[in-house]
């Protein structure tokens, strides 16, 4: 019986991680994509390359990840009666983002009423940041606090710059340097699930 608990309590994490892996790896593909339209196409085609290959690899290596899993999650949620696997995306995950839609269209829309559209990806990275904190505890992910912090951090460097006068780095700190953090993050749960696999423990 002491056993079965552990077994059952790493399964929702480890889909999390995976999980969790794929929207970073999503939002940070976005996210250089969307702001590196502004550098030359000297820097920007690297950067868009480095950051697709980047999402491949998450999706592939979470691919391979789920079906390795496939046998073992079965029996665990078989030893577990059921309880030990439980779907990441339940109603407190879309009240999160429903929260940080309205957040990232309505902050958005004030800051160009008010004059300042160049803000606009610095309060994106802020939202987008903030809202891994409350993803952490629905996907049982303690590293995502630690990416929510660096996120939210890029974005209010965004306003700094904005209030020191330089507007023209906002996009690549806010939003490429952004980018890069989700990508790295949504790759290095993988180092993290090896290590997983290695220990029998979830490392976070």
């Amino acid at each position: 019986m002491a056993e079965e608990t552990p077994a059952a309590n790493a399964t929702p994490t480890m889909r999390g991680r995976e999980v969790g892996a794929q929207i970073a790896g999503v939002f940070g593909t976005v996210f250089v994509w969307v702001n590196s339209g502004e550098t030359l196409p000297v820097v920007r085609i690297p950067l868009v390359v480095i950051a697709l290959c980047a999402l491949a690899a998450i999706i592939v290596l979470s691919v391979r990840s789920y079906r390795s899993k496939g046998t073992g999650h079965s029996d665990v949620a078989g030893a577990g009666g059921g309880q030990g696997v439980r779907p990441p995306f339940g109603w407190g995950y879309w009240v999160v983002v429903a929260i940080e839609a309205i957040a990232l269209f309505g902050g958005s829309r004030l800051l160009t009423a008010w004059g300042h559209p160049e803000l606009g990806v610095a309060w994106v990275a802020f939202v987008v940041g903030t809202h891994f904190f409350a993803l952490a505890p629905i996907f049982r992910l303690a590293r995502f606090h630690v990416l929510g912090a660096i996120v939210t951090a890029l974005g209010i460097s965004g306003f700094v710059l904005w209030l020191v006068g330089a507007t023209f780095a906002i996009a690549l700190v806010s939003g490429v340097a952004s980018g890069f953090a989700l990508l790295a993050f949504g790759l290095g749960a993988f180092a993290s699930h090896g290590a997983v696999r290695a220990t029998g423990e979830p490392q976070f």
